[in-house]
């Protein structure tokens, strides 16, 4: 598939990276940092659609990347260990806010030592169940740095939140940004690149305009209260369904995110107090 100069992509193009360039500016990441990370992607999406062994001239070929850019970049590794720490801290969290031997009598999450016993389980345990690819003292370090989870005077740690939050312009929030924002990307290009009646992923948004301040209040009050049921509810099924596959070797990954989007305009007479 080609593009020409009346191609809508191209406009499509700007549009998406407008976003990241304020994120940009606002870290203060240059053209090169772009660049540098354009090319990687180009190469990556080369890799990923070519049949068999593709050579630096033909992956140069195909990206516009220079040849010696392409044999640089195939020697790097990346490094995952903030996404990975991300990952595995939610995951803690959900089995701790909704597994029933992590909760009371009245269904909130029992504050638990850091190790078992007697039966009864401990945050070790916890981390352990989830699969989660990392030590516990790890995870835990990252729940208790996010606020997430609180140590109490007995040295028991308490779950203070169910939603992993990480602290503004972290490393973790980086992750998690990377993390959100590739997987609706991905399902979004999957479905603008499928071949006609192919399956297509469930993407949709509603948007309205010519809202008073009040309006655009009550529809985030609203639209926050219902996608936080429905990601709940999901979340326990998943866990659920990931118990019960947890000796099959499987390797399906499944992902359900939301976003809201609330842009006050300017105070009309109407919204004004008298």
């Amino acid at each position: 598939m080609t593009t020409g100069p009346d191609d809508p992509f191209e406009a499509a193009l700007a549009a998406l990276l407008a976003p990241l360039a304020q994120a940009m500016v606002a870290r203060g990441s240059s053209f090169g940092t772009a660049s540098e990370a354009l090319k990687k992607a180009l190469l990556e999406a080369a890799l990923a659609t070519s049949d068999g062994k593709l050579s630096d001239s033909r992956a140069s070929l195909l990206t516009g990347v220079h040849r010696k850019d392409i044999k640089r970049l195939r020697s790097q590794t990346g490094d995952e260990n903030t996404r990975r720490s991300v990952n595995a801290a939610a995951m803690v969290l959900s089995c701790w806010a909704t597994a029933p031997e992590y909760q009371s009598g009245d269904g909130s999450p029992l504050d638990l030592p850091r190790r078992g016993s007697n039966g009864k389980p401990g945050f070790d345990e916890l981390v352990r169940q989830t699969r989660a690819d990392m030590a516990p003292g790890t995870v835990l370090q990252a729940l208790l740095d996010q606020g997430a989870v609180g140590q109490l005077e007995d040295g028991r740690l308490r779950l203070l939140s169910q939603t992993l939050v990480p602290a503004a312009g972290g490393a973790e929030q980086v992750a998690a940004y990377q993390a959100t924002l590739t997987a609706h990307l991905a399902a979004a290009t999957q479905n603008l690149l499928a071949e006609p009646g192919g399956k297509r992923h469930l993407d949709r948004a509603v948007r309205y305009s010519h809202l008073s301040q009040a309006a655009v209040e009550t529809l985030r009050k609203t639209s926050t209260e219902k996608v936080q049921a429905l990601l709940e509810e999901i979340n326990s099924e998943a866990r659920l369904l990931q118990e019960q596959d947890a000796d099959g070797g499987h390797s399906g990954r499944f992902v359900l995110g939301a976003y809201i989007l609330p842009t006050p305009g300017k105070t009309s007479k109407e919204d004004k107090e008298p």
